[in-house]
């Protein structure tokens, strides 16, 4: 009889159990040091493994040849717990049954020692379900129950249970599981049954699992199904009903160009193949964090990247941070709005048109958005006076002129030289505050060090003004100069500056050059 893969693949020991090392440490100790308690409460999420950790548990406490609070899996007791041929542990769905009468039946069997096993495990799941009169009838049993009978309550909305039994237990917490590890069991899934998928579309199940083991291996499975040879990433967009890559990033695109017609005509293409809108905005909003993430740590984030890191990386160059932080915030605002919209696709429209035209958008992250286009404008020297042409052409001359004589005037005043190496110094000076204190040197990192009359100068962009002024702190300050004594063998002063805006200053300029008068645009 075929069995689901969920349920071939349903971990057996502690050590196959994903993502929740947490509980599984807590539990192998208990069991290896005899402190097994009587009562535990096991919450979190659908799929993260709570019934299966309590199944692992019963089997553990129980087995003729544990090692390290593991269980063997081979001798008389796991196996009858594996093949479900033991009474002595009893699963319950407290969703049909939880009246009062059924809790009174169970208080009756308790009292009955186990036929086989140490101890008997009741595991009851989805306990929030029960009434209130069927709680008050568990109270006494659950706190102090005979002592050959361990209760394991199961729940996902933990909130729902009385003060009163929460009290009585040991209460486990089960995280989401990280959508790195759902890959990574995935592949070893898919290796074991012989499935043959590309490692992207992998990492799109894992994705849409939502923290989920189970329900990441239902929907390969589906996949599985769906196609016998090589399933590739648009046959699970195709499944799951979501935009691939490709499509998401041309729309982005032309958002980013400030292009309303090939914006909406691209939204109405990907729509028009059925893509849930909900999937469409989990799908946007996935490459948008990992666009923003990418540009703000760089290569030494990958690692927590949901999308190839390849793509982000070659992608992410199209766009500015401003732009992806405000898209990245008003779509996720959008995800909480659209639940209770008429009109989803109207609202998702103007969104989109809120992006692509900021003047009617007045929040602070679009303000952002537009002052980094006008930097980006000024870096690329499309300043000019609303004049004739002629005019205009002259007078952008004259300014090119004059940020060339700028620069090379700079060039004659750069810091002078000191007679150490300040790369080979402050990386070592880096080195050490790393491993002495990890915050200091977290502040360090941004920072871009220049000799100056004989001191080391930090110098920081405005936008990390917070960086310098923790570092300016008396402690700080004085625990870096230690370490530079140190390690260039004579005293050396520390300052820290901010970088002056350089486009702020060139429109100062050229404004004393032509007159305060001219519009700069």
């Amino acid at each position: 009889m075929y069995q689901s893969l969920y349920r071939r693949y349903r971990p057996k020991s502690f050590k196959e159990v994903v993502g929740q090392d947490h509980i599984v440490k807590t539990l192998k100790n208990q069991i290896k040091f005899n402190k097994i308690g009587h009562a535990y409460l096991f919450s979190g999420t659908r799929g993260t493994g709570k019934t299966s950790v309590a199944k692992i548990f019963a089997k553990a406490i129980n087995c003729l040849n544990n090692t390290d609070g593991e269980p063997c899996n081979s001798c008389e007791v796991c196996q009858s717990i594996n093949n479900n041929t033991t009474m002595d542990i009893l699963e319950i769905d407290a969703a049909s049954n939880n009246s009062v009468n059924d809790v009174r039946e169970l208080r009756e069997s308790v009292i009955y020692s186990p036929s086989l096993t140490k101890y008997k495990v009741y595991i009851i799941d989805e306990v929030h379900m029960l009434s209130t009169g069927a709680f008050n009838a568990l109270l006494k049993t659950l706190e102090e129950p005979p002592p050959h009978v361990i209760f394991i309550l199961a729940t996902t909305e933990p909130d729902k249970l009385p003060d009163t039994i929460l009290s009585r237990c040991q209460r486990f917490d089960f995280k989401r599981i990280p959508t790195r590890l759902i890959a990574q069991n995935l592949d070893r899934i898919c290796n074991d049954s012989r499935i043959k998928i590309e490692e992207k579309g992998l990492k799109t199940i894992a994705l849409y699992g939502n923290g989920s083991m189970r329900d990441a291996i239902s929907i390969l499975e589906q996949c599985a199904s769906y196609k016998e040879d090589l399933i590739t990433y648009e046959d699970v967009c195709e499944m799951l009903g979501v935009a691939n890559d490709e499509m998401l990033f041309l729309l982005l695109e032309y958002i980013n160009a400030k292009d309303a017609t090939s914006s909406l005509k691209q939204l109405d293409k990907i729509l028009s193949y059925g893509v849930d809108i909900g999937n469409f905005l989990k799908s946007l909003i996935s490459i948008l964090r990992d666009m923003v993430i990418y540009k703000t740590g760089g290569e030494e984030l990958e690692g927590i990247l949901y999308n190839d890191s390849e793509t982000i990386k070659g992608k992410s160059q199209n766009f500015g941070t401003a732009f992806l932080t405000n898209a990245l915030e008003k779509f996720i605002n959008l995800q909480r709005e659209i639940k209770y919209a008429i009109s989803p696709v109207t609202l998702l429209e103007v969104t989109i048109l809120r992006l692509i035209k900021q003047e009617i958008s007045y929040d602070m992250m679009s303000l952002l958005a537009r002052v980094e286009q006008l930097e980006e404008k000024l870096k690329q020297g499309q300043i000019f006076i609303k004049n004739s042409e002629q005019e205009a052409k002259n007078q952008k001359e004259e300014i090119k002129n004059f940020k060339r004589e700028r620069e090379e005037g700079q060039k004659n005043i750069l810091p002078q030289q000191e007679d150490i190496d300040l790369d080979k110094v402050w990386n070592e000076v880096k080195e050490i505050v790393k491993r002495e204190r990890i915050a200091v040197y977290t502040f360090m990192k941004k920072g871009v060090p220049y000799l100056k009359n004989g001191a080391i100068v930090l110098e920081y962009p405005e936008e990390y003004s917070f960086l310098k002024d923790e570092l300016s702190k008396v402690e700080n300050k004085t625990f870096i100069e230690k370490i530079l004594k140190k390690v260039a063998g004579k005293e050396l002063s520390l300052k820290f500056e901010l970088k002056k805006n350089e486009e702020e200053l060139l429109i100062k300029q050229v404004k004393e050059l032509f007159g305060e008068d001219i519009e700069i645009i």
